[in-house]
């Protein structure tokens, strides 16, 4: 299977290699971006996966305070349930991290879903674009709140912001989640390409299955949908198809 798989597809023989990794490229990238633009933008991805690598960041060393933190979507739920991903963030990263507080991006949920999606889609419209966007993928083949099915269908409200017009909307509300909870905060297609590298998260043997369509010609799951300007695959050799 691996010598079948796209060139922009790195396996690992497993998910501690791959955080390993991961985390040596954010830091390179960032040291990079902070020496040529003067700050980092980072939008972080929600589930399992990428945990082990916000703890191994907050055990690196760099210029936090260059770093911008964002967030993929988040769901909406009082600021301490466990099941936020701003929790998840904190408890594995930011919690004790250098990074300033204003550099911390969440999307503040707990003000209900259209005062937080309005709030957000005006930050991500004030940023030129984004140096490293992290995606994970469920095993249906969804990323962030951006799930099959879905992209019009009426369970998806668009939010766009009053300066920017004549362009796709930057931030969605899922009102209808296949998990819960059903209401949720999520960047859309549109704001996920102005990534310059965006890397998709893969782990786990209950992926194989949405894997195995990925590959398939004329498939379109959400996560293949999300390209940025450049695009990488990290996937454990566990959540290849057989």
């Amino acid at each position: 299977m691996a010598n079948t798989l796209p060139e922009n597809w790195l396996v690992f023989d497993e998910a501690e290699q791959l955080a390993q990794k991961l985390t040596s490229e954010i830091l390179q990238i960032a040291q990079q971006a902070i020496q040529q633009k003067g700050a980092f933008h980072f939008v972080t991805a929600g589930g399992s996966t990428p945990n082990r690598c916000y703890q191994l960041l907050s055990q690196a060393q760099a210029d936090w305070q260059y770093w911008h933190i964002y967030m993929g979507d988040e769901r909406v739920l009082p600021f301490n349930h466990p099941e936020r991903n701003s929790q998840a963030l904190l408890n594995h990263w930011l919690k004790n991290n250098l990074i300033p507080v204003k550099n911390i991006h969440f999307i503040n949920t707990e003000a209900g879903a259209q005062k937080s999606a309005k709030a957000y889609a005006k930050l991500i419209a004030s940023v030129d674009h984004f140096d490293v966007c992290l995606l994970g993928m469920g095993e249906d083949g969804h990323t962030a709140s951006l799930f099959p099915g879905h992209k019009d269908c009426e369970s998806v409200q668009e939010v766009f912001t009053e300066q920017v017009h004549n362009q796709p909307s930057l931030i969605i509300i899922e009102n209808n989640s296949p998990k819960p909870p059903s209401q949720r905060v999520s960047l859309s297609y549109f704001a996920f390409n102005k990534c310059d590298l965006v890397i998709k998260l893969i782990t786990g043997d209950g992926k194989r299955e949405a894997v195995q369509l990925w590959l398939t010609e004329g498939a379109e799951l959400p996560i293949q949908k999300v390209k940025g300007k450049q695009t990488k695959v990290y996937i454990s050799q566990e959540a290849l198809p057989i």
